[in-house]
């Protein structure tokens, strides 16, 4: 067997013959001799050492081991003809990759939403996504590991990153229906508050050290995930506050109950959401449709 002399032209013989059912049909769709196309199978039945039809009837037949490479045959010329059109992407300016950076309150449906649409748009792009909360979305736009970041729990804008003004999401305080505070009706008095447990979002980025947002509590418990939070508000093992939309299924069915603190207005509060991004990054179309399809929003719900 002599497989590194393979050529692409061959395997796409080997397909185009088992797509037609004829080396006759074949030649005529590759637009050659039927003479060429024999040869060329031939050759890649010599090199591979097994036959991949069986010529004894009418019509070529593959054969058992010519149905197996068949299969690796569609998916090397899949991957080629993917390599040739991200290289030629490329070389008009196209994106290969895209990183966006997120913050942890951005609509988990609004972005695959977002993603459905990219990829019909730009199917030989690969995104990157990195979900971060506070400083960290920003951190990774001016370091340039993101090309495009959200804000959301960070409510201050990095002076140097240009941004977007985007929809807003509510904020609501919530507790386990097991916890002392679902007792209170009404607003809640911050002394109150202040003895509790608060769950509280962190992060390690440089931009928010030794700064608290929103905490009224000197008992606070302190994660960087989200779903940590979230479930550790439904165990009952503190308060916080959390997207709507994150928890509106627990609300409805009263696993969490809402609470009103001394430093929201009744319905929760609406916390802005900013697209920021670098000015002296270079804007390629993928990066161009991120930016334009977010600008456009005027509700994060797309579905």
């Amino acid at each position: 067997m002599n497989i590194e002399r393979l050529s692409l032209d061959q395997l796409r013989v080997f397909a185009q013959v088992a797509d037609s059912g004829s080396f006759l049909a074949a030649s005529k769709a590759l637009a050659r001799a039927q003479s060429a196309v024999s040869y060329a199978i031939s050759t890649l039945e010599g090199q591979l050492g097994l036959p991949l039809f069986d010529r004894s009837s009418y019509r070529p037949q593959l054969t058992a081991a010519g149905i197996e490479l068949l299969r690796d045959t569609r998916q090397v010329l899949d991957q080629v003809d993917a390599l040739q059109a991200r290289a030629a992407a490329y070389a008009q300016g196209q994106e290969l990759e895209i990183t966006l950076a997120l913050d942890v309150f951005f609509p988990t449906t609004a972005l695959v939403a977002l993603l459905g649409d990219f990829r019909l748009a730009f199917p030989g792009v690969t995104v990157r996504l990195e979900i971060e909360a506070l400083g960290s979305v920003a951190e990774r736009v001016i370091d340039g590991e993101a090309m495009l970041g959200v804000l959301g729990t960070l409510p201050i804008i990095p002076p140097n990153l240009l941004h977007v003004s985007l929809p807003t999401i509510l904020l609501v305080g919530v507790v386990s229906p097991s916890h002392a505070l679902a007792q209170f009706s009404g607003r809640i008095p911050a002394h109150v508050l202040e003895r509790q447990v608060q769950l509280v979002l962190s992060d390690r980025s440089a931009l928010t050290a030794n700064q608290d947002f929103a905490v009224h509590s000197s008992l606070s418990w302190r994660m960087s995930d989200l779903g940590t939070k979230h479930a550790l508000l439904r165990a009952g093992l503190g308060w916080g506050y959390m997207p709507r939309h994150v928890v509106a299924d627990d609300l409805a069915s009263g696993r969490l109950v809402h609470i009103q603190t001394a430093g929201q207005p009744p319905q929760g509060a609406a916390m802005p959401m900013q697209c920021v991004y670098r000015p002296d990054r270079e804007v390629g179309p993928a990066l161009s449709w991120w930016l334009d399809a977010l600008s456009k929003l005027t509700t994060f719900d797309l579905a």
